[in-house]
């Protein structure tokens, strides 16, 4: 019984490559952020803060899918 519990544990090679998956996305995100330029993180850093780029649909405008 213990070695029938013992191999219902074991998920194979999906949890490895999930984390290499997940390990290698980290490393490049890291990467990408270390290269990026200092305009490009001022502008990222504003972000949260920039109402201005908020888009609200014109109720005007007929464009297909809207009602």
């Amino acid at each position: 019984m213990m070695k029938e519990a013992v191999r219902a544990l074991e998920s194979g090679i999906l949890p490895e490559i999930g984390l290499i998956a997940f390990f290698v996305a980290f490393v490049l995100i890291v990467i990408r952020v270390m290269l990026m330029k200092k305009s490009e993180r001022d502008d990222a850093k504003q972000i949260p803060l920039d109402d201005a780029t908020e888009i609200i649909p014109n109720p005007d405008t007929d464009h297909e899918g809207y009602a």
